[in-house]
């Protein structure tokens, strides 16, 4: 099938979606009896696919001159459903958690659109922010549903996270990202990196965030909200802004409002919280040095404390000649014992972290 450009398992531990070169096709692959699937013209490499409680997973393509929305059953990938969508340029699906609503968005060179569709393929709601035509605000990067099925969570290139009510679809909030941080209660903790040591201290208001400029001309801009989390719980919602790379916002959705702020010596390339313990949030961090380092953050306490910083044991990943590994870090699944377990790992090493201890 020529060169693999991606590969990730289903929503189960059975199937792996392998995306071939070039992106025409995509096969799925069924581990237990080694059955292939074959779906052409996925319209992305690594995204545009999602999958509902169930098995059912909904696949953007473009096999001609308009986006479409495929539904296939779990298990054997039969199309269940075929849906013409009314984007010029689709960036992504996704399913609610509940299974009841999944949502298309446009390019941001189309305008800001946001297209809600029933379980069912038919089309329920339009949102296209304040003007109602989509032609203002920078357009939609990134979209995320809460865990409790009450939020729909919009991230616009203006540095803006919108928050749909899904009774109505309409905005309830809008989450600013300032250039300036004043925070009316709560604290900024700011991570200070010398040769001997790293620690966090308490940031003096109002403070400016290192940015990033963008070029007039660049398309698209580096700006906007590209990472949302929710926590498992729905109540807290952790932000990254593009043009901010290094700052972690905390929003504390029972009062709409900041609840603390992180800015870390590094960018931030993920944000994760525990699946099972409470309020446990993981930052990972695209190194700036040579030393692997984890951040986890203690978020109960309203973010009146810092997080901890794991330093990972010398020369357990390589440094390469062009820079320090790319690591990538991920929660381990629910444990019985409930310890919570993190699997660290690059293109060549692993190992497993246990923050509290594996006792």
């Amino acid at each position: 099938m020529g060169k693999i450009l991606h590969a990730e398992f289903t929503n189960g531990p059975d199937a792996v979606i392998v995306v071939s070169d070039f992106g025409s096709r995509m096969v799925v692959w069924d581990l237990s009896s080694g059955r292939r699937v074959e779906i052409r013209d996925p319209k992305f490499v690594t995204r545009g696919w999602g999958f509902r409680k169930g098995g059912v997973c909904a696949l953007l393509s473009r096999p001609g001159p308009q986006d479409v929305v495929t539904m296939h059953a779990g298990g054997s990938w039969v199309v269940l459903r075929t849906v013409v969508v009314p984007t010029v340029d689709a960036q992504g699906v996704k399913w609610s958690l509940d299974g009841r609503w999944w949502v298309v968005w446009d390019a941001a060179s189309a305008g800001f659109k946001v297209y809600i569709y029933t379980l069912d393929g038919n089309l329920y709601r339009t949102y296209a922010g304040d003007g109602g035509d989509g032609s203002l605000g920078l357009g939609i990067k990134s979209v995320e549903w809460s865990p409790r099925g009450d939020y729909l969570a919009i991230g616009s290139f203006d540095k803006r996270v919108t928050l749909l009510s899904t009774r109505t679809f309409s905005p309830i909030v809008y989450l600013d990202h300032t250039a300036s941080i004043q925070l009316v209660s709560g604290a900024v903790w700011q991570e200070q990196v010398s040769a001997t040591s790293r620690t966090y201290t308490p940031a003096a208001q109002p403070i400016s965030p290192p940015s990033i400029p963008s070029s007039a001309t660049e398309f698209p801009p580096k700006l906007g909200i590209s990472i949302m989390a929710f926590s498992p719980d729905g109540s807290m919602l952790a932000t990254r802004d593009d043009a901010h790379p290094t700052t972690v916002w905390l929003w504390d959705l029972t009062k709409m409002a900041p609840k603390a702020v992180l800015l870390q010596y590094s960018s931030i390339k993920s944000i994760q919280w525990h699946p099972a313990c409470a309020g446990l949030l993981l930052i990972i961090c695209n190194p700036a040095d040579s030393e692997p380092v984890l951040h986890i953050w203690e978020t109960l306490d309203d973010g009146a404390s810092p997080p901890q910083i794991i330093t990972l044991p010398k020369g357990a990943f390589a440094t390469k000649s062009s820079g320090p590994s790319k690591l990538d870090a991920r929660w381990l699944p629910k444990w019985s014992d409930k310890i919570p377990g993190i699997f660290v790992g690059d293109s060549q090493n692993s190992l497993l972290v246990w923050p509290e201890g594996k006792e």
